[in-house]
């Protein structure tokens, strides 16, 4: 095979990181502006909480749409090929990114403007969740079962940072423009400026070349024309193992990342500006972490990795938790790094869990189906544990977690990536 048909794994590495930071920026700027969306889309006799309530109830359809984009992007994965998904999603996100951003507001189109936006918000989701399961099987593919762990890992650091992108892109805005044009007009700027993201990302991909691993399944006319159906009957085993791991990752950005703010201010008297700082600081130490994990899986074994992670997960969470009134959120930090170990090494193994003709297949159940269940109900059990029954309830629900994570790992069967 000629050299140039062969790309080095930094630049599909690259090209998939950079995809990653867009998906998630995208995905994420609509929580991050959600008052703003609620004062353009709702009455404005509604009232500042209930209409952003409202923009976080359609924020929360993205997410349970995921499962459903991803069982159809994933079927056209395994029939026509990991490349094509991975290029053509990202430009679906450019699109909706880009009509969220001009869409007229309810003072234009009334009750239509909100009906508009969830239905957006829906091709939205439906486009991330077919974009993760592909990108993480091209890149894999590509990787191989000794690098596949750094690449997927550099990957997550990616669809990370897109978190980081969308807190820097707002504060530019509120800085330039005054709190009272972003919040009437200049919010809108950040989704214009995803979506031009995501359309250089899309001329990035849209010439990639396919896996080795699919081009085999196409020479040898072993293409499963159902590939969800025989996942099902075939592989149970290696979907339960999936799940269970992808919930403890979709389970630690929910708790440790995206609703830690409410919990410290909340739940343990911490100022905003220093649980907001928390939130940011353990994400971006999250990042670097992965990709250190993800090296050291590929050195040692995923498995061993993971295990070894869970298990300090169980043993720190409550010490970590129970500290914060009287210590401050340092120990939080410190259980987010531990967590962040077991999500840099477990996506480099989720791949070889199943065959390569329902492979993405797998991981969009997987991946999505945790997101969803757990990602999409994990801030609200964790606030309510909090509640009821003080940071001690929410380090029990980690435990638990970490040990159905534990359970996966163990049962998770290995396949050949290639």
């Amino acid at each position: 095979m000629p050299h140039s048909t062969t790309p080095p794994l930094w630049r599909t590495t690259a090209i998939s990181a950079l995809g990653g930071i867009f998906e998630f920026y995208d995905f994420v700027i609509f929580a991050i502006f959600a008052p703003q969306i609620g004062a353009a889309f709702f009455p404005a006799d509604t009232g500042t909480p209930t209409a952003t309530l409202k923009a976080f109830a359609i924020f929360a359809v993205g997410y349970f749409a995921r499962p459903f984009g991803g069982i159809l992007w994933a079927h056209v994965a395994d029939r026509r090929g990991r490349a094509y998904v991975f290029s053509h999603t990202v430009l679906g996100m450019a699109a909706t990114t880009l009509l969220i951003g001009l869409l007229p507001g309810y003072a234009t189109l009334g009750i239509a403007a909100p009906i508009l936006l969830v239905v957006l918000r829906l091709l939205q989701g439906m486009a991330l969740g077919g974009e993760i399961p592909a990108s993480l099987c091209w890149l894999s593919e590509h990787a191989g079962p000794r690098r596949a762990g750094i690449a997927t890992a550099v990957l997550l650091a990616g669809v990370n940072s897109g978190l980081l992108l969308g807190q820097s892109v707002a504060l530019m805005i509120e800085t330039i423009f005054g709190h009272g044009h972003a919040y009437a007009w200049a919010w809108r700027l950040a989704f214009v400026f995803g979506s031009c993201i995501g359309v250089f990302a899309y001329f990035m991909r849209r010439h990639v070349r396919e896996t080795e691993a699919f081009s085999v399944l196409c020479t040898s006319g072993k293409i499963d024309k159902l590939p969800l159906r025989t996942l099902l009957q075939k592989s149970p085993r290696s979907i339960i193992a999936g799940f269970l791991m992808c919930s403890v990752h979709a389970w630690v950005v929910a708790a440790l990342y995206l609703a830690l703010p409410s919990f410290l201010v909340h739940n343990c008297g911490i100022a905003q500006s220093t649980a907001d700082a928390t939130a940011l600081v353990s994400s971006g130490i999250a990042s670097v972490i992965y990709v250190i994990s993800g090296w050291l899986a590929d050195r040692i074994g995923a498995k061993k990795v993971c295990v070894c992670a869970l298990v300090a997960m169980v043993a720190a969470a409550l010490p970590a938790y129970s500290a914060v009134v009287n210590v401050g959120v340092a120990p939080l930090v410190m259980l987010g790094a531990v967590c962040a170990v077991f999500i840099g090494a477990y996506l480099g193994l989720l791949p070889r869990l199943f065959p390569p003709s329902v492979r993405v297949s797998g991981i969009a159940i997987s991946y999505d189906g945790a997101s969803a269940i757990v990602g999409g109900t994990g801030p609200f059990l964790m606030l309510l544990a909090a509640d009821h029954w003080g940071p001690q309830g929410v380090a029990g629900l980690l435990i638990f977690i970490a040990i159905c994570g534990i359970a996966g790992v163990l049962i998770s069967p290995n396949q050949e990536l290639s």
